[in-house]
Formats: structure tokens, C-alpha cells, sequence
């Protein structure tokens, strides 16, 4: 069978490297493995300079056996590691694809939050963003925010503010997408008046960014709810913040195991400081929690108008969003979801442009591109 231009090809072989096994990122790697012949290379965290210095050679000994033998590397997160597949998609003559998930296009002075914040890690990211063939954001507040940071004073985020000199033109903006068959609605369980707020607490930086701060907050404030954090130790966030007594806090749960958690909430809340796409958001609208959400990057486009998006960090209006949504139903949400973000629309836009970019040919579509 002849080649058709555009439409991907198992023969073509790529690179993935990211930082982590999250499901999300595991999801890609899943889409990718169906369309082209994957290597996959998954970095641990090191908190020791004589551990980050033995990442840094298996990742460069991992590049120099493989790169040859592939057409293009595709990349989660622009920091030190972009730099080196940079160089060596350069060196080698091989395109390189970067999916920026929020990390690398954010900047928050008050949290030491983003790569923009460190010299080093400013430059590698911008020489990552310069030399990638395609950059693949999870939303439009990552290419240019608009400047919303509720409680922070921080300038505006996304490629194109911290990195003006970026090619606009090869910026192609990919949502995440969802499985509406494994995030679904389970009619034998009852929804109490349950909070939910989901997330990979691992640190006090993350509690503050995820929002967990103001959770708890708001959990002090509102006795007659429940409310679960998920994602978090509850010994370290008890060092942190006085914990109410109407609070769960629940260790790192997996993600086949959220839908259980999310099926029996009543409102789910997304009070993050910074997000690209926030997945859990999107999932838990999927299982019919109705959201509620800070207006800030891409949030408010995710909720539409089958929730509640609240303007300020006021502890009053964020109970009042609350309140709000108590008295709503989740059907528009879970509706908003499988319309807007199905992982096949995903899946079909990422391989086809991939193949088009790797065959020097257009998409079998063409492309919008984003306004700047």
C-alpha cells in the first residue's frame, strides 16, 4: 500500500522522553505507539547533584544509541533535557515536537514556580522552543495567558510573553483529550454533598499551586459540606495548615481508581494558581461533578456554563460559587467533555501533523493557527 501524505506511518520510528509516568503523559505515549514505532525514555526525580549528573548520562547514552535509527523525537516539558534533544535532533538532522504542558510557560516569583524563573533553566527551555519543528501547548493560556492570576502579582504567562521571539507559526495548540468510557457516571451510587480537589501534592510549592490552601480554607468555612483532598499526605499538610474536621485527605490514588472517588462527589473544585490543562478537572465533568473554578488560564473554557467560575480569591464568593453549585446537576458537564475534548480528536490532530511534519508534506487538514 502506498504511502498516503499526512496520514501517519507505522514504519516512521520517534523518541518520547518525559519526565514522569503520569497518566496523561502515558496516554500519549499510547496514541504515539499506535501510529509510529516508539522508544520510550521515562526520567525518575533526583534530589542530588550526583544523581541528576547520572540521569544526565543515561538520557545522553539512551540518545546516542537510538538517534540514528529514528525520525523525530518527541518531547514532554522544554527544560534541560529539551536542550539535549535539541542538540542532537540538530547534530542528526531529525525534527523535533515539544508538548508544553505548563511548567515550562509559566513563571510565578512568589511560588518559584517555572523553568522562566532560573537563568539556566531559561535558557535551555527558550533554545528548546526555538529549535523545536512543532510546539504542541495543551491550551491557548499557554501560548498567551490572559493575564488573569487571581491573588498573585505576577506578570501575564505563555510562550509568547515569556518568549516573544518564539515562531508563532509553528505553534499548533493540541487539548488533552478523555475517555469518556473509563471517566462515566455509576447510577448505584449515591452523591452526597461531598468537595472534591484532586491532585499531585508532593510538595508545599504544589500544595499552594493546586490550591490546596484555599481548600481548606474554604472546607473551615463551609461545616455543613465534606470535603477530600486527594493527592496528599495528610501528616505533611497537617504541619502545614490546621485541618477541619468535615476534611478527608486521601494519599495518591491511582487513575483507573478516580472515577470511584469522583462518582460520589457532588462539586468538583479546581483553585489552582497555574494550570495548562488541568486533567482531573475534565474527568471528574465526566463522571458528572458539577465544577467549580478559579478564572484563570484555561478553566473557565473547560466549565462553560456548567458551572461556576469565580472571580476572586474572596473567600466569600468562592463559597458562594459553592453554594451555587450544590443546587446544579452534572449532565451539561459531563456533555461539555465528550463534546469538546474526545481523545480521538487528540489523537487524530497530533499523529497527522507529526507524520506531515516528519514527510515535509501539509495535513490532511489544514491548520488554524493561533492568533497572536
Amino acid at each position: 500500500m502506498a504511502n498516503i501524505p499526512g496520514r501517519p506511518q507505522k514504519n516512521r520510528r520517534l523518541l518520547f522522553l518525559s519526565h514522569e509516568t503520569l497518566p496523561f503523559v502515558r496516554q500519549d505515549e499510547e496514541i504515539l505507539k499506535k501510529h509510529f514505532d516508539l522508544k520510550s525514555f521515562y526520567l525518575k526525580y533526583y534530589s542530588t547533584v550526583p544523581t541528576a549528573l547520572l540521569t544526565y548520562a543515561k538520557v545522553l547514552i539512551w540518545l546516542l544509541k537510538n538517534i540514528r535509527q529514528c525520525d523525530g523525537l518527541v518531547l514532554r516539558f522544554a527544560d534541560v533535557y529539551g536542550f539535549f534533544f535539541s542538540i542532537f535532533a540538530r547534530l542528526f538532522g531529525k525534527k523535533l515536537f515539544v508538548i508544553v504542558g505548563g511548567f515550562d510557560a509559566t513563571w510565578i516569583p512568589e511560588l518559584n514556580y517555572g523553568t522562566y524563573g532560573n537563568k539556566r533553566s531559561r535558557f535551555f527551555t527558550r533554545f528548546t522552543l526555538q529549535t523545536a519543528n512543532r510546539l504542541f501547548p495543551v491550551s491557548e493560556s499557554l501560548v498567551r495567558d490572559r493575564g488573569k492570576v487571581l491573588g498573585l502579582k505576577i506578570k501575564k504567562q505563555g510562550i509568547k510573553t515569556l518568549y516573544p521571539e518564539i515562531d508563532s507559526k509553528k505553534i499548533v495548540v493540541i487539548p488533552n483529550g478523555y475517555r469518556a468510557s473509563h471517566f462515566k457516571v455509576n447510577g448505584q451510587t449515591t452523591r452526597a454533598e461531598e468537595v472534591i480537589l484532586v491532585g499531585s501534592i508532593m510538595n508545599f510549592q504544589t500544595f499552594k499551586i493546586k490550591g490546596a490552601d484555599t481548600f481548606i480554607q474554604l472546607a473551615a468555612n463551609v461545616p455543613e459540606y465534606k470535603f477530600t483532598l486527594v493527592g496528599a499526605d495528610p501528616e505533611r499538610v497537617g504541619q502545614w495548615v490546621n485541618l477541619p474536621d468535615n476534611l478527608a485527605i486521601l494519599p495518591y490514588v491511582p487513575n483507573h481508581a478516580l472515577p470511584a472517588h469522583y462518582q460520589k462527589a457532588k462539586v468538583i473544585m479546581c483553585l489552582s494558581r497555574a494550570e495548562g490543562m488541568p486533567n482531573v478537572l475534565s474527568e471528574a465533568m465526566l463522571c458528572e461533578c458539577v465544577p467549580v473554578g478559579l478564572n484563570i488560564s484555561s478553566i473557565p473554557e473547560i466549565i462553560g456554563d456548567t458551572g461556576v467560575v469565580v472571580d476572586s480569591m474572596n473567600m466569600d464568593e468562592i463559597k458562594a460559587g459553592l453554594r451555587k453549585a450544590m443546587k446544579m446537576e452534572g449532565h451539561k458537564a459531563r456533555a461539555r467533555i465528550m463534546d469538546k475534548y474526545p481523545l480521538e480528536a487528540r489523537e487524530k490532530k497530533l499523529t497527522e501533523i507529526i507524520e506531515a511534519e516528519l514527510s515535509n508534506t501539509e495535513p490532511q487538514e489544514c491548520l488554524q493557527e493561533t492568533p497572536h
